[in-house]
C-alpha cells in the first residue's frame, strides 16, 4: 500500500547539519563555541537522528575568526545545496544574541562583603529542510539563573537548561513515524493491551518513546488522519520491531485495527494501516 511506503521512508534516520553559530558584537567566538558545542551534545543523544558538525567536513569548513562574518560564507543557498550533496536532510543555523555573567557584591554592616553572580543567554535556532530550503522552525530561548556563588555554579545551572530547548526542537522537527502491524497485538475485552511498530534499533527508536496513533477517515473524497490513542515503547525486539504498550486510547485503537483487518479482508486496495508518528522522547 501507498501508506506503508511513504512511512518507510520516514523511518530512516535523518541527517542533520550543525552550521556554525553566529553572535552579537557583545558575545565572544568562544562562549559562542562553548554553547555550541553542549547544543551538539544535547542533539547528539537523540539516536533517531545523525548529527554532522560542519567542522568535520572540509568543504564546509571556515577558519574561526572569520565565522561571525557573512561574507566569510558561501550564498546560504549554495551551502545548504553542497551540505545536501553530502547527504544533510536538515541544517541547524544558531544566533547567540545574550550571554553574560555579572558579578554582584553585597556589602554587610559587619565590614564583610558576599559576592554572588546572575547569568543570562539568549539565543535563536533555525531548522531548515535542506531538499527544498523551506524554513521549518524558528525557536528563541531566553534563560537566567541568579544569585550563583561562582562562575562555575552560572555555567553549569545555565548548560543544564540547554539540552531541554533540543528536546523541544527535536519532538518538533525530527518525527518518527511508522505503523502498527495489525498481524500481531495483544488484546483483552475489546482493548489493546501490547502492539508491534515496524521501528528498531536500526531506527534509533529507544524504550520511553511515545507516540500518537492515527487511524485514516475519508473527509470529501479525501483521506484525513484522527488521532485515536498514544502508545509507548517497552522493548525494542530487533532493528526493525519494536513492542509498545497502549498508553492512551485501548479501546478506539482495538476498533480501529479490528475496522483495518476487515477491510483488508474484502478490499485491500482501500485498507489504510494504522500510522504511529512520535510525540515525545525520553
Amino acid at each position: 500500500m501507498i501508506i506503508l511506503c511513504t512511512i518507510c521512508t520516514y523511518a530512516k534516520k535523518q541527517v542533520v547539519y550543525v552550521e556554525y553559530f553566529t553572535h552579537a558584537s557583545r558575545v565572544s567566538d568562544d562562549n559562542t563555541e562553548s554553547i555550541r558545542g553542549s547544543l551538539i551534545s544535547a542533539f547528539m543523544s537523540y539516536p533517531h537522528i545523525q548529527v554532522v558538525d560542519v567542522a568535520s567536513q572540509a568543504s564546509l569548513i571556515v577558519e574561526k575568526n572569520r565565522r561571525n562574518d557573512v561574507d566569510a560564507f558561501d550564498d546560504e543557498t549554495a551551502r545548504i545545496g553542497k551540505m545536501r550533496k553530502l547527504g544533510a536532510n536538515y541544517v541547524i543555523q544558531g544566533y547567540i544574541s545574550n550571554m553574560e555573567i555579572l558579578k554582584k557584591v553585597e556589602y554587610k554592616k559587619n565590614g564583610k562583603s558576599k559576592i554572588t553572580y546572575d547569568a543570562v543567554i539568549s539565543y535563536t535556532i533555525k531548522v531548515i529542510d535542506c531538499e527544498n530550503g523551506t524554513l521549518l522552525s524558528t525557536d528563541v530561548f531566553t534563560h537566567d539563573s541568579k544569585n550563583n556563588s561562582s562562575v562555575g555554579e552560572c555555567i553549569n545551572k545555565m548548560s543544564k537548561k540547554l539540552p531541554l530547548d533540543v528536546k523541544e526542537i527535536v519532538t518538533k522537527n525530527f518525527k518518527l513515524s511508522s505503523i502498527i502491524l495489525d498481524t500481531d497485538f495483544e488484546s483483552k475485552n475489546g482493548r489493546v493491551l501490547k502492539c508491534y511498530i515496524n521501528l528498531g534499533e536500526k531506527d534509533g527508536v529507544v524504550q520511553g518513546t511515545v507516540f500518537s496513533v492515527k487511524k485514516a477517515v475519508k473527509k470529501a473524497d479525501r483521506i484525513t488522519w484522527i488521532e485515536v490513542g498514544e502508545i509507548v515503547v517497552n522493548s525494542i525486539v530487533a532493528e526493525d520491531l519494536a513492542l509498545c504498550k497502549v498508553k492512551r486510547g485501548s479501546d478506539d485503537i482495538y476498533i480501529a485495527l479490528e475496522e483495518v483487518i476487515a477491510i483488508k479482508k474484502t478490499d485491500p486496495k482501500t485498507a489504510h494501516d494504522l500510522i504511529v508518528v512520535s510525540k515525545s522522547f525520553r
